[in-house]
């Protein structure tokens, strides 16, 4: 999900500890430690989440001039994950334990054996395959210390939240009326005053005043 095309549809979290004075130096190296590392045939993760530059999901080089721009913090969460198609791996993998059981001379494979067919066929696939690729920008204004995530996928969310902590060591809190109130200096009433809100949803009570309205024609018929 893009933050510089498209229509702009983001969550947004507070990071509510002061920045100290030499964090763009300190937070770089963070990010460098942090940035995408792609994923090998012969390695046994078949998922995993990093840093590139926003707008760039190739670009993992992450120069610090393409990080901070005018008071913001800008980055892509990159996840690269092996996706073999379900049929190519089933009929490949029959094919590998059919000529392994006539190698061997035998009607069967133990489980052993069948496992490491399995991991063989994986990193023989994954070597004429390439991973799938999704990145998802993040902006994070330093100066408010808000961050803005182009996506609503609670999964996605769940790794960039996880990942924001090992590399900055700061806790997002997600922005919601209680938050946002506390921000803007509501006071410890006002805030307590949220805890008694019960919300309404005035959709279903408009479809429920259409069922009404229906029950009542039907009945004058």
């Amino acid at each position: 999900m893009s933050a510089l095309s498209g229509s702009l549809s983001y969550q947004r979290f507070f990071v509510e500890t002061k920045l100290p004075r030499d964090f763009v130096s300190k937070s770089h190296d963070a990010i460098l430690k942090h940035a995408l590392k792609p994923l090998s045939p012969n390695e046994p993760d078949a998922e995993r989440s990093g840093w590139c530059v926003m707008g760039e999901p190739m670009d993992i080089e992450l120069d610090r001039s393409r990080i901070f721009l005018d008071g913001f913090l800008n980055l892509g969460l990159r996840t690269d994950k092996w996706a073999i198609p379900s049929a190519l791996f089933k009929t490949r993998l029959r094919e590998v334990e059919a000529q392994e059981k006539a190698r061997r001379e035998r009607d069967r494979l133990g489980r052993r054996e069948k496992a490491e067919i399995k991991e063989l066929v994986t990193r023989e696939l994954r070597k004429k395959l390439l991973p799938s690729i999704r990145a998802v920008d993040l902006s994070w204004s330093l100066e408010e210390n808000v961050v803005r995530f182009f996506t609503h996928s609670k999964k996605t969310t769940d790794t960039m939240i996880d990942l924001f902590q090992k590399t900055f060591g700061f806790e997002l809190v997600p922005e919601s009326p209680f938050t946002l109130g506390r921000r803007l200096g509501f006071s410890d009433a006002q805030l307590e005053a949220w805890e008694d809100i019960e919300p309404t949803s005035l959709f279903v009570e408009a479809r429920s005043t259409e069922g009404a309205q229906a029950a009542q024609k039907k009945g004058a018929r």
